[in-house]
């Protein structure tokens, strides 16, 4: 996510400098995964509802049975957040209707809150096998510009979807790992898995998700290949323009306005500059398709990052007033930054509750650094612990660069990337990679002056 303004819950997220705990290097895949999600999802745009069916394909890496898994269902923390702060949505709440595998009900309690469900599987499941359950959710769809929500645009409306979606949580070092739901910032941990869907919603709406889709007679049928977050935007006053870049289809929805033209060509070349530039700088695209979808956010929001697909918060460009030269520079901004994001966190995944500065900062870097090719060249002689996510994680990776230098800098990027394509790394793996390029002094004094030595352990 692209946040415009630096805010507190950001910051008390954040794990570098002296607030940090230490995080230990991961096992790349967790101990029990989702291989794969088969979803079944209808859109009621009357009702602004969804009904929805998650199988969920288990398989048990550990070394010993296990008789629980735990699901998440995040939109009881959004949905609980949104009671409280916005009038509109104060009865709009989520359902778990039934758990199953095999037509047979599971039975199932909630930790901490109902974001968390902690389900009995029906036997034991054993080392190295796998298992399916089924989770059927109703879920009412708020009246927000955000990540999940429905609002009236350009004389229609528009749905986005995530953040809503039953998955299974991350189970490491012998627990399951479920933050709670932080509205400023972001509580995903999730492995990377396929998804195969079936989205049913009005015929006039044109439904934009992760991964490939097809869309007939108002069913939309979806193959999404390791992902790591699926997500759904779906809208009735969609305009669609494509391009190529690197034999990658680039599909941008916007809407119609007295700047859309323009709009629609910025934001497709600036996708296809970055796409460029961080295949260059990192390593290769993992998708065939980015999809960029015009979606209002709040003012404070530039957009936010799913595995092949981003939201780009604009809502000037669907107007009748022109727009500004400050709303062109934002959609380069917000565009570059998301498209960052399909490295890291999509590709190379992280907890983005507890280390944030892994995909935020490094979004932020490529978006100010590598994408505006603007270096830093010498060393600040003091660091601003406040902006710590972004600007804090921003400033570290560019003084890197600097002291390791751009070309060692950049073949350490792409042993990270590669190393971690498609799984999940830890700070301190990422610091790993850097001192096996460059462990000089410099660069250790660098990484204690920003991160806690007890994280360093």
């Amino acid at each position: 996510m692209k946040k415009l303004k630096y805010l507190f819950a950001i910051i008390v997220a954040f794990s570098m400098l002296l607030i940090a705990k230490p995080v230990h290097a991961v096992d790349t895949d967790p101990e029990i995964k989702a291989t794969n999600y088969n979803l079944l999802v209808h859109l009621d745009t009357k009702k602004n509802q969804l009904q929805e069916s998650a199988t969920i394909t288990i398989q048990n890496n550990t070394a010993k049975p296990i008789t629980q898994v735990m699901v998440r269902n995040i939109a009881s923390g959004v949905l609980t957040y949104d009671q409280k702060h916005y009038k509109g949505n104060k009865n709009k709440t989520t359902t778990i209707k039934q758990i199953t595998a095999n037509q047979q009900k599971l039975a199932y309690e909630f930790k901490g809150d109902e974001s968390n469900i902690l389900v009995d599987l029906p036997t034991s499941l054993a080392p190295g096998a796998s298992t399916q359950i089924n989770v059927e959710v109703q879920t009412d769809v708020p009246w927000r510009k955000d990540r999940f929500g429905y609002q009236a645009i350009a004389g229609g409306k528009i749905y986005n979807l995530s953040f809503c979606f039953p998955y299974l949580s991350d189970y490491r070092n012998g627990k399951w790992n479920y933050h709670p739901y932080n509205d400023e910032g972001e509580n995903r941990n999730l492995a990377v898995s396929d998804y195969q869907a079936e989205i049913y919603a009005p015929k006039s709406y044109k439904v934009v998700t992760s991964g490939e889709s097809h869309t007939k007679d108002g069913k939309t049928t979806v193959v999404a290949k390791d992902v790591r977050d699926f997500a759904i935007v779906a809208s009735n006053k969609f305009k669609v323009s494509s391009t190529k870049v690197n034999g990658i289809k680039i599909n941008n929805y916007y809407y119609a306005g007295k700047s859309a033209k323009i709009y629609n060509q910025l934001a497709k070349q600036t996708a296809v500059d970055s796409i460029k530039l961080f295949t260059k700088k990192y390593g290769p695209y993992p998708y065939s398709e980015l999809d960029l979808t015009e979606s209002p956010f709040s003012s404070d929001t530039g957009g936010m990052e799913y595995s092949g697909l981003v939201m780009i918060a604009q809502d000037t460009f669907a107007r009748k007033k022109a727009a500004s030269k400050e709303d062109y520079d934002s959609v380069i901004e917000d565009v570059s930054h998301e498209v960052a994001h399909q490295w890291f966190f999509n590709t190379v995944g992280n907890d983005e509750y507890t280390e944030p500065w892994l995909d935020e900062g490094m979004a932020e870097f490529s978006e100010d650094i590598i994408f505006d090719l603007s270096p830093i060249n010498k060393i600040p002689k003091k660091y601003d612990e406040t902006d710590t996510a972004y600007n804090g994680g921003k400033s570290f990776y560019s003084l890197l660069r600097y002291l390791v230098g751009e070309k060692k800098f950049d073949q350490a990027m792409i042993d990270y990337y590669h190393t971690y394509y498609l799984k999940q790394a830890t700070g301190k793996d990422f610091i790993a990679i850097i001192k096996k390029h460059d462990n000089s002094k410099a660069v250790n004094d660098l990484i204690k002056r920003y991160i806690s030595p007890k994280y360093l352990q």
